[in-house]
């Protein structure tokens, strides 16, 4: 059979029409070299090529053993207990409500919920089927894209009340490894003169969130949260190689370039800020140590029983997202909050694995950017505010979220691991990507 036959007869076999051209890539590449070595062994061109294509077996059969191979595999498992903490979350915050309220559960609560849920799981279902490539081959649209929308939004004003504005900037803030990832690619095999083209390019929006300190719709709490996410990417990217292969001495040079940016923004702010006053560290011991938040969950803490004992952690955060884990071990009791603490670690360190195991650079930093983004805000921050430990901010947790806003982005990161994990064996690095480009 000719080489041109059989290659359109393969791919005749390969359903998914983007695994289709990897899927001849491959095929391609193994019978040109085992042509090569036919003619080194002394074949002509025609009779080397023949062989070759002899050699990879009948067209039809290898090419349904490679389609079960290369189709989109969807992330069954994740997505069972993702419907399982949504269920979970819903059910324990009607039952808590109905603990609340005099008159039961009305009807404006349970529809509420419903609609968060919806739009959430509305988002991982429309990203998850999204071509995440196009985000790399784009970035510099998307980059510009989210300065716009971080301005807006950083300004307070256009979305009318604050409380709105606040939710809507942290939504974007925690956004901001995504964009981090492309950043990263694109400066891919360009060393630590890489490194500081990233760094360079992720310090605007931090600056932009920095530049004002009163009275703006802003967490800095987030700020810092998703600097510390995207430090992590940064040092996975280079354990990765994707700079290049000096890998410990790109980790030193990372080391000493993150000790200049923290001690120029020690001294900045410690010249032009209220910071010599003791204000915010006035603040954070207060909260840290003799916060009435922090003291009052702690009580709660030390009064934990297996089985549960009714209460809640404070006034006011029965069904709150912000509080529900922690409500969750006051009135079910430790067992049904260790419970639900592990059906979140296994979602969690699962995503991380099969992230780490991308062999496409784009999905290995898109995949660590929504796992490391995920571990630290609810492995971490999450559970540390919910037991006493840490400064109280908006935290965005997937499958707890009470605000539409923080469904919707909770629902992104979500569809993007999803994406990943489901377009493992199809999607590839474009060629003309390969080749170093700039932001």
């Amino acid at each position: 059979m000719e080489y041109t036959e059989y290659m359109e007869t393969l791919k005749e076999q390969i359903q998914n029409k983007r695994a289709r051209s990897l899927v001849a890539e491959e095929i391609r590449g193994h019978i040109e070299e085992q042509a090569k070595e036919y003619q080194a062994e002394g074949m002509s061109k025609e009779d080397a090529e023949r062989e070759a294509v002899r050699q990879m077996g009948d067209p039809v059969e290898t090419g349904c053993a490679l389609n079960r191979i290369h189709r989109p595999a969807f992330p069954w498992k994740l997505f069972v207990l993702a419907v399982f903490l949504t269920g979970a979350s819903m059910l324990i915050s009607l039952t808590i409500d109905a603990k609340i309220n005099e008159d039961g559960v009305q009807a404006a609560q349970v529809g509420s919920l419903f609609m968060v849920n919806a739009v959430s799981f509305a988002m991982i279902f429309v990203i998850m089927y999204f071509d995440y490539t196009w985000l790399f081959l784009h970035i510099r649209a998307v980059y510009a894209l989210y300065m716009i929308c971080l301005c807006l939004v950083w300004s307070g004003g256009i979305l009318g009340n604050y409380q709105t504005a606040l939710l809507a900037s942290y939504s974007v803030q925690v956004l901001l490894p995504v964009i981090f990832a492309g950043i990263i690619y694109q400066y891919r095999g360009q060393g630590f003169r890489g490194i500081l083209k990233s760094a360079g390019w992720i310090i605007i929006p931090f600056m932009v969130l920095t530049a004002g300190l009163i009275s703006l719709p802003k967490s800095n709490g987030a700020v810092v949260e998703n600097a510390v996410v995207c430090l992590f990417l940064l040092v996975a990217s280079v354990l990765r190689g994707i700079f290049g292969n000096e890998k410990k001495k790109y980790l030193v040079e990372l080391a000493l370039l993150v000790a200049g940016i923290l001690g120029a923004g020690v001294a900045f702010f410690y010249k032009y800020t209220f910071l010599p006053g003791g204000y915010v560290l006035a603040r954070l011991t207060h909260t840290g140590e003799f916060g009435y938040q922090n003291r009052m969950i702690k009580d709660a803490v030390a009064r934990y029983s297996l089985f549960g004992n009714r209460t809640f952690l404070m006034q006011g955060t029965g069904s709150d997202g912000e509080y529900l884990l922690g409500n969750i071990f006051c009135y079910f009791g430790i067992i049904a909050g260790v419970l639900v603490v592990a059906a979140f670690v296994w979602f969690l360190i699962h995503a991380l694995r099969q992230s780490l195991l991308q062999g496409n650079r784009m999905g290995f930093l898109l995949g660590m950017a929504c796992s490391i983004g995920l571990i630290v805000r609810v492995m971490v921050i999450y559970i540390m505010v919910n037991f006493g430990y840490g400064v109280i901010y908006t935290v965005a947790v997937p499958f707890f979220s009470t605000n539409v806003i923080l469904a919707a982005v909770n629902g992104i990161y979500v569809g993007l691991l999803f994406c990943v994990l489901r377009n493992k064996m199809i999607l590839k690095e474009p060629r003309s990507e390969k080749k170093n480009a700039t932001v």
